[in-house]
């Protein structure tokens, strides 16, 4: 159902971060999105609907904080991941993020640009 909310992650592709280091970019950034709020009457619609999630892809650093910039301007939640720099990143490389959960008359206009993943 296209007016549910949901969940925008959206990924650096230049980093080349393999799937598995993806994938756990993605699950920091959607468990810190969670934990931050809000957990107004989207967010209960947003976890009835079964908490859906779309990932897009960013080409960059400065393409991912001109994006989350916009998203906190047109006051949607944000959450920037910046990696503890273990395995593949230096630490404090932005990754990824997340914006929302949002209705998608909300986060469409700043995120539909972006391509899938």
């Amino acid at each position: 159902m296209q007016s549910e909310p949901k969940m925008v992650l959206v990924v650096r592709t230049d980093l080349g971060m393999g799937k598995g280091k993806i994938a756990a970019q993605v699950a920091h950034a959607a468990v810190a999105a969670v934990l931050a709020g809000p957990h107004g009457p989207v967010f209960e619609s947003w976890l009835g609907a079964g908490q859906p999630k779309v990932v897009l892809k960013i080409a960059d650093e400065d393409g991912l904080a001109a994006l989350c910039a916009q998203a906190a301007e047109a006051g949607l939640p944000v959450r920037v991941i910046r990696d503890a720099g273990r395995t593949q990143v230096a630490s404090g490389t932005a990754t990824c993020c997340a914006i929302g959960p949002a209705l998608p008359a909300d986060v469409d206009p700043v995120t539909s640009a972006l391509g899938l993943l």
